[in-house]
């Protein structure tokens, strides 16, 4: 399991985080500490940054197409524009790839 932390330098103490766990396809898990502000497309970037350094196939490698969702309620984030505090994932979620 990894955990990252992608908040900003001098942020405010008190403004609001996405605390996202995130089981991958693979069965890897990581979890992410992001800015609510922080958009979906971020959050697969920064996915995609941490299967590089693991040395995991990138999501969708395979051909098959993926997607992030919650299993409750059960949800698909596909929109990559819309934030993470909108798309209903802070202050914390669990995700599934």
């Amino acid at each position: 399991a990894g955990e990252v932390w992608l908040l900003e330098q001098g942020r405010e103490a008190s403004a609001p985080t996405a605390r996202l766990q995130v089981k991958l396809e693979t069965g890897h898990r990581v979890t992410l500490l992001m800015e609510a502000h922080a958009t979906v497309g971020e959050l697969w970037e920064a996915l995609d940054r941490w299967r590089s350094k693991h040395r995991l196939a990138r999501a969708g490698a395979d051909g098959r197409p993926c997607s992030l969702r919650t299993a409750f309620p059960p949800r698909a984030y596909g929109d990559r524009s819309q934030t993470l505090q909108a798309a209903g994932l802070t202050p914390s979620a669990t995700l599934f790839v």
